[in-house]
């Protein structure tokens, strides 16, 4: 196959009519020769115009029917229709700061070895409580656990073409909505022997407006599926920044300073509830010092104190997913694909629905 562009710039999007617009301005303000790029949208099933607002900007446009399939279907439906050598994945959610992707490919170009580069978290998002607190979160892990890997998801990474289709693109139908399908990715990438990394200097900002329940239900959702399909342990060894970690690691200190004080009251006529929740929860400011730290460096001592109750309820429901993870893949195993995914993969159709690849030209 014949590629005109040194890069293609692949944005998976789904009722995104809010973000959408910045997003793909972002990406043609940042610096790059147009002639050097091409933007590739693929809209999976909105129904707020995101398609049409696409058109504006983008190079392709690919509308998906059917039922949603997810971001990793879309980025992997757009990487087949792509004509760079390298790959570039952003969400429609993020904008990336001008000097990002060009920032990405020199660090590329610079080293054969590297395989793929993934753009950090920029902790400057001015928005509600819960939206800063999930991008200083992110930010956190990212200064504090420099790793070889990275989330070759979100918010943007660039892939070289050949790394991407030999490790067999994302993992679609294990990760239809889960956000997980980045970390996988980047895990094969390592047991191949291919290098990623994290580059800090080129970052994105987050557009989208996240709440409570939204961060719940994808801190239920990540942590439930890294320790039922990924594993703990191994994923913390090539992703120690992912977010689930930065909340697990003050957890069992928490967790033994709540059994030591439940011990403690066990031996008490008539232990004082109050006070011994008291104690607790001090306990766990105290081990969480760290980021509460950078919290007030970044926005403040009053934001910091502010979201001490948002941060012990996503610890909370972090560690819940995970134990509830594993006792699924101690019970029922790893998660599956669908009868009539399993039987097209034995024919050596790996997408589901099958979508024929593009001829070599």
């Amino acid at each position: 196959m014949s590629h005109t562009r040194l890069l293609s710039v692949i944005v998976p999007a789904c009722d995104a009519a809010a973000t959408l617009p910045a997003a793909l301005a972002a990406i043609i303000n940042s610096g790059l020769p147009r002639d050097q790029y091409e933007l590739i949208v693929v809209d999976d099933v909105s129904t707020d115009g995101s398609a049409e607002i696409a058109a504006r900007y983008a190079d392709t446009v690919v509308r998906l029917t059917g039922r949603r399939a997810g971001p990793a279907y879309g980025r992997n439906r757009g990487a087949e229709l792509a004509k760079g050598e390298i790959l570039g994945f952003v969400d429609a959610d993020v904008r990336v700061k001008p000097d990002a992707l060009s920032g990405m490919l020199m660090l590329l170009a610079g080293d054969p070895s590297l395989a793929a580069v993934t753009a950090s978290h920029h902790s400057a998002t001015l928005n509600n409580l819960a939206t800063q607190y999930w991008s200083l979160l992110l930010r956190f892990g990212e200064m504090t656990q420099r790793s070889s890997g990275g989330d070759l998801g979100s918010p943007c990474a660039l892939i070289r073409r050949e790394a991407f289709f030999s490790a067999g693109m994302y993992d679609e139908w294990r990760f239809a909505t889960a956000p997980l399908e980045g970390v996988e990715l980047g895990n094969r990438l390592g047991s191949m022997g291919r290098q990623s990394v994290l580059l800090l200097d080129s970052a994105t900002v987050a557009l989208g407006r996240k709440n409570v329940r939204s961060l719940v239900r994808g801190m239920w959702n990540r942590s439930s599926l890294l320790a039922r399909s990924l594993g703990y342990q191994r994923t913390r060894e090539a992703t120690p920044s992912d977010a689930v970690f930065t909340l697990s690691r003050s957890m069992a200190p928490i967790f033994a300073a709540l059994c030591g004080v439940g011990f403690t009251a066990s031996f008490v006529a008539e232990p004082n509830l109050v006070l011994e929740a008291a104690a607790v929860l001090m306990g766990a400011i105290v081990l969480n010092s760290p980021i509460y730290a950078f919290f007030a460096r970044a926005r403040g001592v009053a934001f910091a104190i502010a979201v001490i109750p948002l941060h012990l309820l996503m610890q909370a429901v972090s560690a819940t997913g995970l134990c509830a993870g594993r006792i699924l893949r101690d019970a029922v195993g790893d998660c599956v694909p669908d009868a009539a995914t399993q039987a097209y993969a034995e024919v050596g159709v790996n997408t589901w629905p099958p979508v024929p690849r593009s001829p070599a030209r």
